[in-house]
Order: structure tokens, then C-alpha cells, then sequence
């Protein structure tokens, strides 16, 4: 489903809006008649108030979202701290509200803006909240591709919605919010709406992947020898695409590709790469530079538009060059040609790390 702010926003704000100000105006109409304010009173217009802001304040925060404007700060986070902080937090609110919460939270690391993804899942939860009184909240990574995945499925605790009241329709503001954040974060959100319960799902496109095995010793040494070792081939099974057309370069990299357990395809030309990723993606591709022209950056952008982490690196001819790419930058990995021995092992460990 597409993470954007809906046309009829406004009429979903002003149907929200109904709903507070018709509760102080039966609080009114009863003051008129017996002038006098009950505690129960109170309560209501209290209530009233903070619905009327809460629905001021999302509505702000959509417009300031769909805006372009907002500056992130892209971390590295771990989505089961800040949700079982959040729900550890709202263990009160959730029983004066008669929620059932049941959860299922297993450690996903991303890589997103802090403040975005606190918002994102309590808006999430409040969401679901406003489907079912029983929250059922599930974190894992999915099996293919490796992305985080939050998955909140409301139900309600009989079938009838006698405890619930009036159901909401399941384009609320708070539905809104929701997808507005996905949007601007780069994530990807669907739902269900069924007779009986309502689900959404969270997709993190860009989970940081924990490979087996994988040490800062591995990732720092230069020594060929520890890669004749199968304990510490940590990536051995995953696909390089390299593209060039010096058979000496494709040589030297196979040999490297084959110490690592690593499995190397080879074309010579921007056109057959093109056509071999359509077929079957790799895990990685290693480019020539004498081979990286318009179409070939073409072809990156195809790649990053569908996995933002997806690992490039580059052969230079130039002597002593050397630049990484951070997880972030739109920058590729390169290194020159005469130091492939010594430095790609490394850079091939780091980058395939960036997998997801």
C-alpha cells in the first residue's frame, strides 16, 4: 500500500473533530438545565479536550510531514527496545482502556530516524487500538527479503462490539499519520480489514542483517589465511556479479571469491549485467570502472530504488585508492586494482554485512 497522506483528510479530521465536541456539548446542554458540574462531568470535558488536542497535533504533524521539509537523523536503532519501553510505558493506559495486549518481540536493529520511529509505533498501536480491544504484536525479521516486520493484528474479545461501542472507520487520522511517517521514513505499510479482526504490517527495508559469525576480527584482518578455514567463512554461498571485460581482473577476483567460499558470476559488458540482474539478482555486484558508465548507473539506481543497502564496489586503475561507502551515503565502495589482494576480502566482508 501506498505510504500517502489521503485526499479526504479534511473530512476525516472534521468527522474525528464530531466526536469531542459532541461529548461537551451534552455536558453543556446539562449544565443549562441543572447548573450544577458533576465529577462524571469533569471527566467528560477533560476527556473532550485532550481528544480535541491530540486530533490538533496529529493533524500538525501530517502537514509538517507531508511538507518535505523535516530533517532526520539516521541511526541505528533497535525496534524491540523502543516498543517494549513504549508498551512497558502504556501498561496503565491500556488497562483504563480495556485493551488485552499480548506480544511477541524479538530484537530487529534498523537504520531510521529516532523521533520518527518512537511516533511511528505508537501511532501504530493506537491505530489497532481504535480496531479491537485485543492487541496481538509481533517483531521478527522476515525469512526473505530479511526485513524487520511489525505486525499488530486487533481483534475484538467477543463478536459482537457491545464493549467497543460504535466502530471507527479504519481510515482514521491516526491511519493517516501512519502512513504520512512510513512515507517520509522510506518504509512499507499494508493492512487487512476483516469481520473479525484488523491487522497492519511494517516493513523496515533497512534492517541492519546479523551474519553468522561475523567478528570485528574478520572484518579488520588482512591475512589470507583465515579464510582456508570454513569456521571463519562467514558469507561463503553468497553471489557476486562481477562486471568487466579484462579476463585478468576477472581472474584475480574469482581466486579471492573462491578463498571466502564466495560465488562468482562474471559479465563483460553493462548490457549482459543488466539482463543477468533481471534474471536472477545477486547479492552483490563489483564493477570495472572502465565499464561504469550511464547505463550502468541506471542499473544502481534500479537496485538501490528496490534495496536501499544494496553493496557496490568499484575497481579502480588509479594506485592507492581507497574510499568506503557509509551506510548512508550515496557514494560506492572503491579500491584500486593493484591492492585487491590485500584490501577486498575486508571491504567484501563489510559490504555484504549491508545485505538485507
Amino acid at each position: 500500500m501506498a505510504a500517502s497522506a489521503q485526499p479526504g483528510l479534511p473530512a476525516v479530521i472534521g468527522a474525528e473533530l464530531s466526536r469531542p465536541v459532541a461529548a461537551m456539548q451534552r455536558v453543556l446542554q446539562e449544565f443549562a438545565t441543572t447548573r450544577s458540574l458533576s465529577r462524571a462531568h469533569i471527566a467528560t470535558l477533560n476527556a473532550a479536550v485532550k481528544w480535541a488536542h491530540r486530533i490538533a497535533v496529529h493533524s500538525q504533524q501530517i502537514s509538517r510531514l507531508a511538507g518535505g521539509r523535516l530533517r532526520q537523523s539516521h541511526e541505528r536503532l533497535f525496534v524491540d527496545a523502543l516498543l517494549n519501553d513504549y508498551l512497558d510505558g502504556s501498561r496503565a493506559h491500556f488497562q483504563e482502556a480495556g485493551l488485552q495486549v499480548h506480544r511477541n518481540v524479538r530484537p530487529v536493529e534498523v537504520i531510521v530516524d529516532p523521533g520518527l520511529l518512537s511516533s511511528l509505533l505508537e501511532v501504530a498501536v493506537e491505530w489497532a487500538a481504535e480496531q479491537g480491544r485485543t492487541l496481538q504484536i509481533t517483531l521478527d525479521v522476515k525469512n526473505w527479503p530479511e526485513h524487520g516486520a511489525l505486525v499488530i493484528k486487533a481483534s475484538q474479545q467477543v463478536t459482537t462490539h457491545e464493549a467497543q461501542g460504535e466502530p471507527l472507520d479504519p481510515d482514521t487520522l491516526n491511519w493517516h499519520l501512519l502512513l504520512q511517517l512510513a512515507q517520509v521514513m522510506g518504509l512499507v505499510v499494508d493492512r487487512v480489514i476483516a469481520s473479525d479482526h484488523s491487522l497492519v504490517m511494517i516493513e523496515f527495508p533497512r534492517t541492519v542483517k546479523r551474519l553468522e559469525g561475523l567478528t570485528a576480527i574478520e572484518v579488520d584482518s588482512g591475512d589470507d589465511s583465515s579464510m582456508h578455514h570454513s569456521e571463519s567463512r562467514p558469507l561463503a554461498g553468497h553471489r557476486l556479479l562481477l562486471v568487466t571485460a579484462d579476463e585478468r581482473l576477472r581472474r584475480e577476483i574469482k581466486d579471492i571469491c573462491d578463498l571466502m567460499g564466495l560465488v562468482l558470476d562474471a559479465t563483460p559488458t553493462t548490457q549482459q549485467a543488466i539482463r543477468f540482474c533481471e534474471l536472477d539478482k545477486p547479492h552483490m555486484i563489483v564493477v570495472d570502472e572502465k565499464l561504469r558508465d550511464a547505463r550502468f548507473d541506471e542499473l544502481r539506481d534500479d537496485l538501490l530504488r528496490a534495496d536501499v543497502n544494496f553493496p557496490m564496489i568499484e575497481i579502480a586503475s588509479a594506485s592507492n585508492t581507497f574510499e568506503m561507502a557509509s551506510w548512508m551515503s550515496n557514494s560506492m565502495s572503491r579500491i584500486s586494482r593493484d591492492s585487491l589482494k590485500a584490501q577486498l576480502p575486508s571491504i567484501l566482508v563489510m559490504e555484504l554485512a549491508k545485505v538485507s
